[in-house]
């Protein structure tokens, strides 16, 4: 074993890296004589090659480098160039405070953006301030309210088509498929007009009390009534146009009219008596 010599001297004590301790008792001096200096006391003021002891104060390494270090196992420990500039990154790893592009996602970990602008995004993409989301959701709450809804709807005022531009107006379905039905209402789900897509299936006019047919303010016709809903009434004279009147009733009222086949069977009057046929 190779041992330094030493002595011990009660002059101008340093400690193990070479500082002079005013006050201290004993002062270790390197020399190349025999010393008597032990190995306890060489590693209360020396720092060992092998680590086996501990610093208890801070080194100034006065301008001069740590060479061979090797990457940081623990958080404390010190780091090499390489490993910093591996893993601390340079400028084009930071958001620039003057503004900046993410390159990826940006997780907030559960804390708030503060300080967006409360006027509306110049582009869909920007975030939005809460201020602003909740006069957005109001505006689309009460554009809700005042349209009808694609999907179905209840109006609540008069619903007017505009014939401006002189185009066609269209209302109602042309998409229908076999065994439904288009219906419009007139006040309550007896009173209505339909359709049901069948074969030779007509359209269907249905009432409570009859479907009155006006010209003006005059009556004209009233299909079914109250009392008979099978009765049609004529309010005004039917022209024929030389067409027939067919399949009717012997008549048992003197206003009713009379069949072909009735008057024929019945006895004429020619001037003052009668003939019978």
């Amino acid at each position: 074993m190779i041992l330094l010599n030493f002595r011990i001297y009660k002059t101008m004590p340093v400690d193990k890296f070479g500082r002079i301790i005013r006050d201290a008792k004993r002062t270790v001096v390197q020399e190349t004589t025999a010393s008597d200096l032990s190995v306890t006391e060489m590693n209360n003021h020396f720092v060992r090659r092998d680590g086996s002891n501990t610093v208890f104060g801070s080194i100034n390494m006065m301008g001069n480098t740590l060479t061979n270090v090797s990457n940081p196992p623990s958080d404390h420990d010190v780091a090499n160039k390489v490993y910093v500039d591996e893993n601390a990154g340079g400028d084009d790893d930071k958001v620039s405070k003057a503004g900046d592009t993410m390159e990826g996602d940006l997780n907030m970990g559960g804390n708030r953006i503060t300080g967006l602008n409360s006027n509306l995004p110049l582009t869909s993409n920007d975030a939005v301030s809460w201020l602003r989301v909740v006069q957005l959701v109001r505006d689309s709450e009460r554009e809700t309210e005042t349209k009808v809804s694609k999907s179905g709807d209840v109006m609540s005022g008069d619903l007017l088509f505009s014939a401006i531009g002189d185009e066609n107006r269209i209302v109602g379905c042309d998409d229908l498929n076999t065994n439904r039905s288009f219906s419009f209402l007139l006040g309550t789900s007896t009173n209505k007009m339909y359709f049901m897509y069948l074969p030779q299936q007509p359209v269907t006019l249905e009432t409570e009390h009859g479907f009155l047919v006006k010209t003006g303010n005059d009556n004209v016709c009233q299909l079914g009534t109250a009392d008979d809903s099978s009765e049609i009434v004529f309010h005004k004279v039917v022209r024929m146009n030389s067409n027939a009147i067919t399949n009717l009733p012997i008549p048992t009222l003197p206003h009713e009219a009379a069949s072909k086949l009735y008057v024929d069977g019945n006895a004429r009057k020619v001037l003052n008596g009668y003939i019978l046929r």
